[in-house]
């Protein structure tokens, strides 16, 4: 059965129970998702943006962004400002698209050798070995690891908050070529093509969401597999991102994470900051212990990889990221926290 998504305005939940609505499509050629208490969702570009309050994401003008060549989205930035919306929108899915695809672009990403997240991909490819039925990717971004996921899972879920991301990814992951400008120098960008190939997964075996990692429109305990990568530095609750995790896998599965710890101001508050000087042993106690969670995990596998940003030809950004997959085993004691 196919993940269902759910209205997120009028779930409510108990320290016993969840209770949940079913969004169904209500417009010719499914443009719209609907909920039985009233609220309805827009499907732009095949994409849902399933949000408990999108008034501000709907006000974004990426939503209507539409595809164009990349010679002519060069021109359009080319007079600035830096931090406008269009050219802030270049800026990342340049960086992110050679990140996740840059071993599948044409040419291949310059200046930087060694750029991207490689070492992390391979981790989500490996688990092949151990298909299961459902996996979900919180932060999917631009879809690379939802296509290592599809490897060992029957039907995958991208999750993400940035609609340009889920857009290219569609795209990418239907297996058609996506042009899109390369950063060279400052808001000078050249052309540059990738193309999934071999990691295209068929449409019916992939559900994407425009939504927030930390309220996803998802039946809990539905998925065998649930993945994180480089998100818990990048949300406002760190804490509540393990305990949505924790809630959507089922009895058995497993949880995969991964974060450089890179913490700033105005994404993350102080207090909200998980573990101090040593944030990969806080999370990986959390998850031993079901501290603030409905269940302990066992941790299976542990690590720090490379993980590099190429941003223009002479400047990238390099981290260490903690990798860890934990596998759920017994209800934790008490109340769950942070939910």
């Amino acid at each position: 059965m196919d993940p269902v998504l759910v209205c997120p305005a009028c779930r409510t939940r108990t320290a016993e129970r969840i209770d949940l609505r079913t969004l169904e499509p209500v417009a010719p050629g499914g443009e719209l998702l609907a909920c039985a208490c009233g609220r309805r969702y827009p499907v732009v570009d095949g994409v849902p943006i399933v949000c408990a309050d999108p008034a501000g994401l709907l006000r974004d003008p990426v939503v209507l962004e539409r595809d164009l060549a990349p010679e002519v989205a060069a021109l359009l930035v080319e007079g600035g400002p830096d931090d406008a919306v269009y050219p802030r929108l270049l800026e990342v899915m340049s960086v992110y698209l050679d990140a996740h695809w840059g071993d599948r672009a044409t040419p291949p990403p310059d200046g930087i050798v060694g750029a991207g997240a490689g070492p992390l991909f391979e981790r989500l490819a490996a688990r092949r070995a151990a298909p299961v039925a459902r996996a979900v990717e919180l932060g999917a971004s631009v879809g690379r690891g939802l296509a290592e996921l599809a490897r060992g899972a029957e039907h995958v879920v991208g999750v993400d908050l940035s609609f340009g991301a889920l857009r290219r990814a569609r795209h990418l992951l239907a297996g058609e070529l996506v042009r899109y400008p390369r950063r060279v120098v400052g808001r000078r960008y050249a052309p540059a093509a990738i193309a999934a190939g071999a990691l295209a997964v068929d449409p019916g075996r992939v559900t994407l969401v425009c939504a927030d990692a930390l309220d996803p429109p998802l039946v809990p305990g539905w998925f065998d597999r649930v993945v994180a990568l480089n998100v818990i530095d990048n949300v406002a609750h760190p804490g509540q991102l393990l305990a949505v995790m924790d809630g959507l896998c089922a009895p058995g599965g497993e949880l995969v994470l991964s974060s450089p710890y890179t913490w700033q101001s105005g994404v993350t508050a102080e207090d909200e900051r998980l573990g101090g000087d040593d944030p990969a042993a806080h999370v990986r106690e959390v998850l031993e212990t079901g501290r603030g969670l409905r269940a302990r995990y066992q941790v299976e596998d542990e690590d720090e990889l490379p993980w590099t940003l190429r941003r223009e030809r002479r400047s990238s950004v390099s981290y260490r990221v903690h990798y860890l997959r934990a596998r759920k085993l017994a209800e934790a004691p008490g109340p769950a926290q942070g939910r």
